[in-house]
């Protein structure tokens, strides 16, 4: 089978003039793919379907920002999302999938693996990072909440001003996490860490062959 899909997860609304919850994910990420991820499709991920259902199409997975984490912002959307997305995150580890974490997605799997974070100032717009190689950046950034201390199985790739940690890496897995929002104009200048997670989709799709 090939492997042309990425999974993309997806952030929860609730309509305002009459109860409905709403899938919704920004036009933005389809653009993203076709200037980014040729030869590749994004495939939304329903909250309706068993994330199992679709592994066997996926070449990698992304979770997407929007919402706050539940245990940042407790909210019944948000603990709706959190259940999901440690399922997605539970099936990439045990498959090895490739897995890309962007913003609140970054946030997601940073506290996965025991990473802490608190709230910040001066990461909503456009603000600079300084990499492991002390490289200078600008990016944008739409979060409150910061990773302040990574878990012992993550590795930071780079830094905001302010210390707290703006990209990283899994010591074993091919699992990422970027804080600012690479789909969005002016969001992939640096792509250290996009890179690395294309190469290891790349070597999955080699692997399933």
């Amino acid at each position: 089978m090939s492997l042309k899909f990425i999974g993309i997860s997806q952030r929860l609304l609730q309509n305002e003039s009459y109860y409905e919850l709403r899938e919704a994910l920004s036009l933005e990420w389809g653009e993203f793919f076709a200037k980014n991820l040729e030869g590749f499709l994004p495939l939304p991920l329903s909250y309706a379907i068993n994330i199992e259902c679709y592994q066997e199409v996926l070449a990698g997975v992304i979770l997407s920002g929007g919402n706050d984490l539940n245990a940042l912002n407790p909210n019944p959307l948000s603990q709706k999302r959190d259940l999901y997305e440690t399922k997605i995150i539970e099936l990439c580890q045990r498959t090895h999938k490739p897995l890309l974490g962007v913003c609140r997605g970054a946030q997601m799997l940073s506290e996965y693996f025991g990473s802490q974070l608190k709230l910040g100032a001066g990461h909503v717009g456009e603000h600079f990072i300084k990499t492991a190689q002390n490289e200078i950046y600008k990016v944008n950034s739409f979060h409150n909440y910061c990773i302040v201390k990574l878990g012992e199985e993550l590795v930071a790739q780079s830094y905001a001003e302010d210390k707290s940690v703006e990209s990283f890496f899994h010591k074993t897995l091919p699992f990422f996490g970027i804080m600012w929002h690479i789909e969005r104009e002016g969001g992939i200048e640096n792509q250290e860490i996009f890179k690395k997670w294309i190469e290891a989709i790349k070597n999955f799709k080699e692997k399933c062959k």
